[in-house]
Order: structure tokens, then sequence, then C-alpha cells
């Protein structure tokens, strides 16, 4: 995967007025098309998570970047990119599945529990 060092983020509006968050920075990795710590800017960024304490970054065209460090001038570079990010309506993945995770009568069963023991 490639790393994103020195990055900032970018804010787009396309003719249409719709807003799009890009990425810029130098890339670092084994990616042929990029010589590395070449200077680049990402197709639009769909999403991210987190993965090992760091954040990786989809794009429009599939290819995933870790954010390495940001560029000095960027205070907070990653919270100001998941606040945008969440605007546009783009949230990390969630691991939470309601489905499997229906906790049902916990608290009725737990008073009944602490009563008896009591």
């Amino acid at each position: 995967m490639n790393i994103l060092n020195n990055w900032k983020t970018l804010e787009l509006i396309t003719r249409e007025g719709e807003m799009l968050v890009c990425i810029e920075g130098r890339v670092y990795g084994s990616n042929p098309r990029f010589p590395s710590s070449s200077h680049i800017r990402t197709s639009p960024v769909t999403g991210y998570a987190f993965e090992s304490n760091s954040m990786v970054v989809m794009t429009k065209r599939g290819s995933q970047y870790l954010l390495g460090k940001p560029d000095p001038s960027e205070t907070f570079a990653q919270q100001r990119l998941m606040r945008r990010l969440a605007r546009l309506g783009q949230k990390p993945p969630s691991t939470f599945n309601e489905l499997d995770t229906q906790l049902t009568g916990y608290v009725d069963g737990h008073k009944e529990e602490v009563a008896k023991a009591g």
C-alpha cells in the first residue's frame, strides 16, 4: 500500500457544485506508476478506515493510501479530514452489526440477579 507523507487536504467544487475532497502529498511505496517521493493528488476520497492506528483513505479510482505525516502547516490534519468527509456523508465503515448484536433483556435480567444475590 502506498504511503502519503507531507499531505494536505484539498476541497474542490465541480462545475455542478458538488464538493469533493482530495489529498495531495508525497507518495512512497511500490507502485510503479509513482516513482518514490513523487508529488501526487489523489482522485476524490470516498471513505476511510483505521488500520493499526493509521488512517487509510480510499479513492474514487479504487486506490488506498496510508496517511503518514501531514504537511507541517496543517494543524489537526487528520481530524479536519474526518470532519470534511463526515459533512459529505463519508464515514468509516462500522464494525457494529445490529443483527448480530441484539442485546435484549440484559437490564431486567441483571436487576433480577442483583436482587437475588443481595
